[in-house]
């Protein structure tokens, strides 16, 4: 990532927004059991998931352990691939990486009775 050395003009503005969230694609909840396990997870406050390009992801809060004090990369020179590989304007600084967020378990809740609400609309 970018922040280590502020080379690009917008990482220098940036918190390392980057840096502060683990996300990983985790395939659509469908059954009973998919959707409670998820709402229960959403109980927790550094868990989101969200809808990005009609796939899903889960989103755990929380910064590197690489990051200083000055939300800079200690590790910037030996920093993993993925972290090389994430630069603007393909970030979070540069606008929103979901389409959908679920921050809390009603988040998913709505979310799930508007689907339904509109795959009924559409046998009717």
């Amino acid at each position: 990532m970018a922040v280590g050395k502020k080379g690009n003009s917008s990482c220098g503005a940036c918190p390392a927004l980057c840096c502060s969230g683990l996300e990983e694609r985790v395939k659509r909840p469908r059954t009973k059991y998919e959707i409670d396990n998820l709402l229960w997870q959403l109980r927790f406050e550094n868990i989101n998931y969200f809808i990005r390009n009609r796939f899903w992801y889960q989103l755990i809060l929380g910064k590197c352990v690489y990051l200083d004090a000055n939300n800079l990369c200690a590790v910037y020179e030996r920093r993993p691939d993925i972290c090389r590989d994430h630069n603007p304007p393909d970030c979070e600084y540069h606008g929103s990486i979901y389409d959908i967020l679920f921050e809390q378990p009603a988040d998913l809740e709505i979310f799930l009775a508007k689907e339904k609400r509109l795959k009924a609309r559409k046998k009717k």
